[in-house]
């Protein structure tokens, strides 16, 4: 039987990386306007209408289209791109002095034992939040809003046989339950959510814990009267086990945008926040019930202490991840350091040393056919480096991923059309991948599922600069062993760090 594989269309950037936006079409009309200004002004004159036109444009194109690689960093991206993230940077920079001190231990708290604003700033990169509570299934939920965003999340931890417990067809078939997850949620008028967000973190564990539970083991009363060769023999066995160093933890986030169907909702279930959390409670149930569908077995609903260890253990992997007795204003390291280009660093307020994070986008999905476990490299095979894998479906109805792949599929024909007339070569991973959006189009039109724009988002963290290199490099590695383009993020790691948190961010609509 021929294994079954998978083939991604032509990629459309849709992240923080490659997506033209308004300012770079601004520009180039604006440019357009002066050249025909120009050429108007000086029609009389050709040795000056020629410059006033072929100057304007020419510039205008070099700042949008034309990519280089600044001294230091490790991308390449145009000088509109770079402009940007130096403005960003920038004001980053003034607004802290390059280092960011978090105001929670200063403010302390009110009389009434309730957490003041000002506590919960959040680190440099990430706009405001503010964490309620709701029920699910009798659980605590935390509900994320995020004003400036317009956005409000929720978060489930859930628990995975991994790669190495499930064979080929077990894996198509997670697949396609996943798939119908996305489509349930994508196409149904029921409910707010709009964005799935899947975590994969991988964090450092103590290698030496299963020798201590031993020693543990041997003092407990209950083993005093075991005989000597039981002992030894389980002594012996202990020693043969090799035991792992790290240890895996997985999260699906749900993201709901503010419009006037939310909340027209949520003042129907409530006044204020009780409405919202209503509203995502909700949610949240259809999400758990659609995972147990999906056979993805549901640890339990992210409360404020399990948000709250999460994130910290994301900026300070010392933080133990399942140590959920921080607040929730505690949530952010005590110190965020700016300054670095190619990295961020993050330090607690207990220890003198800190953390190195860097952030990449995956800017190319696989371009040739691949199996179900394509990623498999990236997420399995990178032992002893502290990592977190985001990937973001933005999903919309089908009559809109339908007309969203027409446009697709008639950009794709136009520039192969293009580059034939100009006498190019012609890739052919570039066929097949527009091939792929064409038959993923029929697909939708006569399924009626739902489309899903992705976006993927890699963090890695060490303890120097010299480490996190490393980490760095094999990564990369790895990426390109699951066919993955990866683009890491110079100058604005701090800021791409937070689509790897809990928030579902990092995509474009």
């Amino acid at each position: 039987m021929a294994e079954r594989t998978y083939v991604f269309g032509k990629p459309r950037p849709t992240g923080l990386v490659g997506k033209r936006d308004l300012g770079e079409q601004v520009l180039l009309v604006c440019a357009g306007v002066v050249a025909v200004f120009g050429a108007w002004l000086f029609s009389a004159i050709p040795l000056l209408a020629v410059p006033s036109v072929v100057i304007p444009v020419g510039i205008a194109a070099a700042a949008v289209f034309v990519p280089y690689k600044p001294k230091g960093a490790s991308s390449r991206r145009t000088l509109y791109k770079w402009w940007r993230i130096e403005r960003d940077r920038k004001r980053t920079l003034a607004a802290t002095g390059g280092m960011w001190t978090s105001p929670a231990v200063e403010a302390g708290v009110k009389r009434d034992g309730s957490v003041p604003e000002e506590a919960l700033e959040p680190a440099p990169g990430i706009t405001g939040i503010r964490p309620i509570t709701a029920s699910v299934r009798g659980q605590d939920i935390a509900v994320v809003l995020q004003p400036e965003l317009g956005c409000v999340t929720i978060a489930l931890e859930i628990a995975s046989r991994g790669h190495a417990g499930k064979d080929r067809s077990e894996q198509e078939l997670a697949l396609e339950r996943w798939g119908s997850l996305l489509d349930s949620f994508g196409n149904s008028t029921d409910n707010p959510v709009d964005r799935i967000s899947v975590l994969a973190r991988q964090l450092k564990s103590d290698p030496k814990a299963h020798q201590q539970h031993i020693a543990m083991r041997a003092q407990s009363p209950a083993t005093a009267k075991v005989p000597d060769w039981l002992a030894h023999s389980y002594d012996a066995l202990s020693d043969a086990v090799s035991t792992s160093a790290e240890e895996h933890r997985y999260y699906v986030i749900a993201y709901a945008s503010w419009n006037k169907d939310f909340a027209a909702e949520s003042h129907d279930r409530g006044s204020g926040d009780e409405g919202i959390a209503a509203v995502m409670a909700a949610a949240a149930e259809e999400l758990w019930a659609r995972c147990e569908d999906a056979e993805l077995r549901v640890v339990a609903p992210m409360d404020l202490g399990a948000l709250t260890a999460l994130i910290r253990n994301s900026y300070d992997p010392d933080h133990l991840i399942w140590d959920e007795t921080l607040p929730m204003q505690h949530a952010f390291p005590r110190q965020v350091e700016v300054v670095d280009q190619r990295s961020f660093r993050a330090r607690a307020a207990d220890s003198t040393e800190g953390w190195y994070h860097a952030t990449a986008a995956v800017v190319s999905w696989p371009n040739t056919p691949v199996g179900p476990d394509f990623m498999a490299p990236l997420l399995i095979g990178l032992p002893d480096i502290i990592r977190t894998v985001a990937i973001t479906s933005h999903l919309e109805p089908n009559d809109q991923a339908v007309k969203r792949m027409l446009s697709e599929d008639t950009n794709n024909q136009a520039e192969i059309q293009r580059d034939m007339r100009l006498g190019r070569n012609i890739d052919p991973r570039d066929l097949i991948a527009t091939q792929a959006t064409a038959k993923r189009g029929m697909e939708l039109a006569a399924s009626g599922a739902a489309g899903a724009a992705i976006v993927g988002y890699i963090t890695v963290s060490a303890r120097t600069e010299k480490e996190l290199a490393k980490a760095k490099r094999d990564t990369g590695a790895k990426s390109r062993s699951s066919h993955l383009g990866i683009e890491w993020l110079d100058l604005e790691h701090h800021r791409a760090f937070a689509n790897t948190l809990p928030f579902a961010g990092g995509i474009r609509k």
